[in-house]
């Protein structure tokens, strides 16, 4: 793994007062969770979202950061990237297991409450869920591959990556991740994305629009 002092481990991205509210939620964390990103320590934004997550992982015992070099774990690399594009970091539980949530970019932002609720939908009793919809959701039997186009200053991004990668907490089956759409010009382009958040799953099938839970969830029963 990467050497400890190569990334900074106060984030400017957080102030005491949002590492106040932070400790508050993962307090209430009841399992260990692991995030794990792979980081070019030449590439700014890889060492942005590194220094994020350590100064998260400052935050609660049960939070654990692990930050590799490329090149440094290839099953990792193969397991989370997508043509190389960096910088990214995914959510694993207990011995390494991979929960299909992923950023592929830096939460930042308003973007912080999803990486936040993402712990907290793992490694906590997790938000309340209507029995059906869990059923639902944990009853899909294809890969689904969910890509949610954000900016870091939408107001409506944040609530549809959430409902997202909370599917892919309860499903296998699923992989839910965060898109900062502005660092990725050529996925603009390949999607013509023209405004967010902007929801492609199975890089086929797009919804427009801020989404709930069961939004997704009735989209995906249709077309997959």
């Amino acid at each position: 793994m990467m050497a400890p002092d190569k990334i900074p481990e106060v984030s400017p991205l957080l102030d005491e007062e949002m590492r106040k509210q932070l400790g508050d939620v993962f307090s209430k964390l009841e399992q260990d969770v692991w995030l794990l990103s792979i980081v070019d320590i030449k590439n700014d934004k890889c060492v942005e979202l590194a220094s994020l997550l350590k100064d998260m992982e400052r935050l609660s015992e049960k939070i654990h950061v692990e930050l590799y070099e490329p090149g440094e774990n290839p099953a990792l690399e193969k397991e989370l990237l997508d043509d190389s594009r960096l910088p990214i970091a995914g959510i694993y539980r207990d011995g390494h297991v991979y929960t299909g949530q992923s950023f592929l970019g830096v939460p930042g932002g308003k973007e912080l409450n999803s990486l936040v609720m993402a712990l907290y939908n793992t490694a906590g009793a997790g938000q309340p869920l209507e029995d059906k919809i869990k059923s639902r959701t944990q009853a899909v039997d294809k890969p689904v591959n969910i890509q949610v186009f954000v900016s870091l200053a939408c107001h409506h991004c944040a609530q549809t990556v959430i409902s997202c990668q909370r599917m892919a907490s309860l499903n296998p089956s699923i992989r839910a991740q965060m898109v900062d759409a502005n660092l990725f010009p050529d996925y603009v382009k390949k999607y013509h994305i023209e405004r967010v958040p902007m929801t492609v799953i199975n890089g086929v099938h797009t919804l427009m629009g801020g989404k709930s839970l069961e939004e997704v969830l009735d989209f995906i029963e249709k077309t997959v």
